[in-house]
């Protein structure tokens, strides 16, 4: 680890935890933007819904594939939701603010959103920059693609790299493109999706220790 500069975070459950379920209240509003567009009854739409994360990896770029919407009417819709219940880790947040280097924020939501996350988490000021769903063109990880331009926009050595997760799946192509990979496991169903074993580096079940245990050795 000595000779990482740069550190590139995922957001959602991984910067937070799982178990405050803040995909709850998104994937509730998911369902009702496709029952509110099409007319349907809410028990059709989370069908519809599903189909589209599925063939898309995103419900987004399933409605924006097949009907052409309009992308920020639908991320509006989909991020109001109640952010009360996001807390301060501060064991984790001393970590996160102590380690050398630039850190970042890779996610497939807007980094609005992603703000108001950090605000509530007590992380706002801490990273050097953002690459979101727009900045992705809307190809959301794993697309190897998105890496590729989320690279390019940092600036970063993907060599000098880490890149931290809460579903495996997401380190493959950050893997192959060099970077060290730290899997977050959690209880959800999707956090083991993808995994490849050849392509986590490390495990940190509890990020706050083991960020901790990175400062420790590195000093």
């Amino acid at each position: 680890m000595q000779k990482i500069r740069y550190w590139v975070f995922d957001l959602d459950n991984t910067l937070y935890p799982a178990k405050v379920d803040l995909f709850s209240q998104v994937d509730f509003k998911m369902g009702a933007f496709i029952e509110n567009m099409f007319n349907v009854s809410y028990a059709e739409a989370k069908k519809r819904q599903k189909r589209f994360f599925n063939n898309y990896g995103t419900t987004l770029r399933g409605l924006m594939t097949e009907h052409r919407i309009e992308p920020q009417a639908y991320l509006d819709f989909v991020h109001d939701i109640d952010f009360t219940v996001l807390n301060p880790d501060e064991a984790l947040n001393y970590a996160i603010r102590k380690l050398p280097g630039e850190k970042f924020i890779y996610t497939n939501a807007s980094t609005e959103y992603a703000q108001k996350v950090l605000s509530k988490i007590g992380l706002n000021d801490t990273f050097t920059d953002f690459f979101d769903i727009h900045d992705a063109d809307f190809l959301p990880k794993p697309d190897i693609r998105s890496y590729h331009k989320m690279i390019d926009k940092f600036a970063i050595d993907p060599l000098k790299s880490v890149m931290i997760e809460d579903i495996a799946g997401n380190l493959n192509p950050a893997a192959e493109l060099g970077m060290t990979t730290v899997w977050v496991p959690t209880d959800t169903l999707w956090s083991d999706s993808g995994h490849d074993e050849e392509n986590v580096d490390y495990i940190a079940p509890n990020l706050s220790s083991w960020l901790n245990n990175v400062l420790s050795t590195s000093e």
